[in-house]
């Protein structure tokens, strides 16, 4: 059963995933709305033979004003962003049917989808994004670029849908593709030059920067986001996480270990702090740390995987990846036998790196 929804899509050159995306959210809602910035690629023409509203319009240098004209432009009670280069997992009818219903009971409240990002090197993070609200002509989005929905007229609070979405956004090909990693600094700048020491601008920055591995500058605006930051900020734990990994990065173990020591005391349960303080110890190869290490990663998976609703995680840091570190240790100690049991616990989740070590050291 399709519901009261307006799936709403923004694009510019996606025709390689426009089409996927569409068929993604096609099935569950009443009306799919694509709106285009000035593609020259087969985009627009994809789209159109969808049978979805197609509209046209110009880039000026503002998602926010795109997505604004998008909720204009949407006709139904309940509105669905959702980006050219995502898929809606399939089989979700349930959990948008409730969604939709606590919406339009309350439209106060905003809905978060849990996004499964799918990395260039193969690995995945997941977190979550506000984007299923009420068509209501008060509430708004606002930023140039990671644009966040605010209301004129009212508070907004936030419940987690459990709705998830594939993102491909990440991959080499498509970071690279329209030149976004530069289009998106040149924005993020012009907002910073207004607000020199906003946080999520400079973690923004930051982060930006770290996806296209300048580590030397994401390490200079991810400690401005951070020092800048009160600690009250919904994105504060991934501002630490994403300056930790640079950090690492950059080999500047003093500041890191400070960091985590300080972060694991605020954050008790987000396991990734622990997997970056594990590795933190591992790459420092210090003798007054070894005996630390595998405690670490047996913590990690004592905490479990984090729950992606609460913090920005990079799936396996409480399960394949902390067995797999852990096995690297034991083999590199001499006992291939623990190694063998934490190779074996990895591989359950196919982890192709403990596959290759498992199969190596039981060929020896």
């Amino acid at each position: 059963m399709k519901q009261p929804i307006s799936a709403c899509i923004m694009t510019k050159n996606e025709e390689d995933v426009i089409a996927q995306c569409i068929d993604s959210i096609s099935p569950y809602v009443e009306e799919v709305i694509v709106l285009d910035t000035g593609s020259i690629d087969k985009t627009v023409e994809i789209a159109k033979c969808k049978k979805v509203i197609v509209e046209q319009t110009s880039w000026n240098n503002s998602f926010s004003l795109v997505r604004n004209e998008l909720i204009r432009i949407a006709s139904k009670p309940v509105i669905l962003m959702i980006d050219a280069d995502e898929i809606l997992v399939a089989d979700q009818q349930e959990l948008l049917q409730r969604s939709y219903n606590l919406v339009v009971e309350n439209n106060s409240m905003i809905g978060r989808l849990s996004i499964i990002n799918q990395t260039e090197n193969n690995e995945t993070t997941r977190s979550s994004a506000a984007r299923l609200f009420s068509n209501s002509i008060d509430i708004f989005f606002e930023g140039a670029v990671h644009e966040q929905i605010h209301s004129s007229t009212r508070s907004l609070s936030y419940f987690d849908t459990e709705l998830k979405v594939i993102h491909n956004g990440y991959s080499k090909e498509r970071v690279g593709r329209n030149n976004k990693i530069q289009r998106n600094l040149e924005l993020l700048f012009s907002e910073l030059r207004d607000k020199p020491d906003d946080s999520y601008l400079n973690f923004q920055i930051g982060r930006t920067y770290s996806v296209n591995g300048e580590h030397d500058k994401a390490e200079h605006y991810l400690n401005k986001a951070y020092r800048s930051a009160n600690g009250n900020e919904i994105f504060h734990s991934t501002i630490i996480q994403t300056y930790g990994w640079t950090l690492l990065e950059n080999s500047k173990f003093e500041t890191l270990l400070a960091l985590l020591y300080s972060a694991i005391d605020k954050y008790p349960d987000y396991t990734d702090l622990y997997f970056l303080y594990g590795c933190a110890l591992t790459k420092m190869k210090s003798v007054d740390h070894i005996d630390l290490i595998p405690g670490i990663f047996e913590a990690c998976i004592a905490l479990g995987e984090p729950d992606s609703r609460k913090y920005e995680t990079v799936s396996g840091v409480g399960s394949y990846k902390a067995y797999f570190n852990l096995g690297v240790f034991k083999e590199l100690t001499g006992d291939k036998k623990g190694a063998i049991a934490a190779y074996q616990e990895s591989c359950l989740e196919n982890y192709k790196p403990a596959v290759d070590r498992l199969q190596l050291i039981t060929n020896e």
